[in-house]
């Protein structure tokens, strides 16, 4: 799929020049003719920035046509795209262009299947197949049903169902209807530009340290939505919950015997998996954290890059048209420690490094305080201060500043400050505290429902850390930026 006809089409009808356009991706023009003329597939970082630049989103670059925009889809034969997922299946696309789809067309070729080797599969929503050649056995439910030429079946598909031609090979159509599809379910269209993207990817690989039901139904969702391709799932296969054999062809389990220090071996066994490329990402099942964490960070056989680790929460608020990432909500008690510096610097790279992921080129980077004048009297603001007065190359970086002259421009103003670089345009906040981090977060998440996705950075992979308290968009969208990161520092 080639996005370059589209950025081109796009930057044209806006008469933007592509020298323009490089300059504000951070790019070069050569680099923007290769992507336009030649099929070289920008990153997906670099996609969002695209987007961004032309007022658009990135459904309208991988697609064609915006998210929101409901149009007439025509796809020649030539068009179709095989979709490669099981192995007694081959999947044409009959509408692979059509964003913000709610249904999936396909044509399916299938082969037969012996009965102790038919492959079940569950998720929300309805499935319509017709046969068109051949003849075909399918169970739904425990019960089984024989279709030939020309017959039709519908059911719902969060039956377990299977199905296998009878004889060597039948053709069906099949309509996959998704009802609760998390890009019709989230309310933002910056998050949507995230789920995009993230399938965009193609699937990422996920290892869960000790499964449990949290942790399998967010990488179900995450599966049926075609952002992670595997899990490996690391712990006793005695105790793996059921629901992975919804999607078994996409799990793999690596068992550990019960026993002495089982936790710990398993994070050991999974940090071995990330170290030698298995995976995209670590996420936490049912395991203590500071087990998980000290498997991670262990010096000789750990995932560590020296820096701390730190908690990003990506928001897209009312009234912002632009992502904010808020840090450290939840893991580092103050920005800094007994004066580290260093510490409070990790914390503001780590958020650096997500937005930069997401498509912000130059990140604007506000320091919260109560307001925007040092004093002697509060020391987080002189903190702040600081780390302002530092270098930074891939960022601007203020403070102290008080949250609404952070975010909000009409405020700014009101206050005079025009000149400063940050006031008003903030891309990411950092608190001096974890207790105003997790006021923050909360109020966002439960009082403003606004989505939400959380990636902890510090570790050669992101890390996922989901809370049952969670939302399954959260647990979703989490799994979305951790690909889209990942993917961003394999660039």
């Amino acid at each position: 799929m080639h996005t370059g006809k589209n950025i081109k089409a796009m930057r044209e009808a806006k008469s933007i020049s592509r020298d323009t356009l490089a300059d504000e991706v951070g790019q070069t023009p050569q680099f923007i003719e290769q992507v336009e003329e030649h099929e070289y597939e920008a990153p997906i970082s670099v996609l969002l920035k695209v987007a961004s630049v032309l007022g658009t989103d990135i459904s309208a670059l991988i697609y064609g046509k915006e998210f929101q925009e409901k149009s007439v889809m025509v796809t020649d034969k030539n068009s179709r795209v095989k979709v490669e997922r099981k192995r007694d299946f081959d999947y044409e696309n009959l509408a692979p262009y059509y964003s913000g789809r709610h249904m999936e067309p396909f044509l399916v070729d299938v082969y037969p299947v012996k009965a102790d080797a038919l492959e079940y599969s569950t998720h929300e929503g309805e499935e319509f197949h017709y046969v068109m050649e051949g003849a075909l056995r399918i169970i739904v439910d425990g019960k089984e049903h024989r279709l030939n030429q020309g017959d039709s079946i519908y059911f719902d598909s969060s039956l377990p169902h299977a199905l296998s031609a009878i004889g060597d090979k039948a053709k069906l159509l099949a309509a996959i209807y998704h009802s609760t599809s998390m890009s019709h379910v989230t309310r933002s269209q910056k998050m949507n530009d995230l789920i995009t993207a993230a399938r965009h990817l193609g699937g990422m690989k996920v290892v869960i340290v000790v499964p449990n039901d949290t942790a399998v139904e967010a990488v179900n969702r995450a599966i049926e939505e075609q952002v992670i391709s595997e899990a490996l799932l690391v712990g006793n296969s005695a105790e793996i919950p059921a629901e992975h054999k919804s999607h078994k062809d996409r799990y793999q389990i690596i068992d550990v015997e019960t026993g002495e220090n089982f936790e710990m071996r398993c994070a050991q066994k999974a940090v071995e998996l990330i170290r030698a490329g298995e995976g995209h990402m670590m996420m936490k099942g049912n395991i203590n954290t500071a087990v998980f964490m000290k498997a991670v960070l262990n010096k000789e056989k750990g995932i560590g890059t020296g820096r701390r680790l730190s908690l990003v929460s990506i928001f897209e608020l009312p009234k912002l048209s632009r992502l904010v990432f808020l840090t450290d909500p939840g893991i580092n008690p103050a920005l800094t420690g007994k004066k580290d510096i260093k510490t409070s610097k990790d914390i503001i790279l780590n958020a650096i490094d997500v937005a930069k992921s997401m498509g912000v080129h130059h990140p604007k980077v506000a320091i919260l305080d109560a307001n925007e004048v040092p004093s002697e009297r509060v020391p987080s603001s002189m903190i702040a201060k600081e780390l302002s007065e530092m270098e930074w190359d891939e960022a601007e970086v203020y403070g102290p500043l008080s949250y609404d002259l952070a975010l909000y421009e009409e405020s700014a103003r009101h206050k005079g400050i025009t000149d400063n670089p940050v006031a008003g345009r903030a891309d990411i906040l950092i608190v001096p505290h974890i207790s105003g981090g997790n006021f923050l977060y909360k109020a966002w998440a439960m009082t403003m429902s606004a989505d939400v996705a959380n990636v902890v950075l510090g570790a050669q992979v992101p890390l996922i850390i989901t809370s049952r308290s969670d939302n399954d968009m959260t647990k979703f969208l989490t799994l979305c930026a951790s690909a889209v990161y990942s993917a961003h520092k394999l660039t």
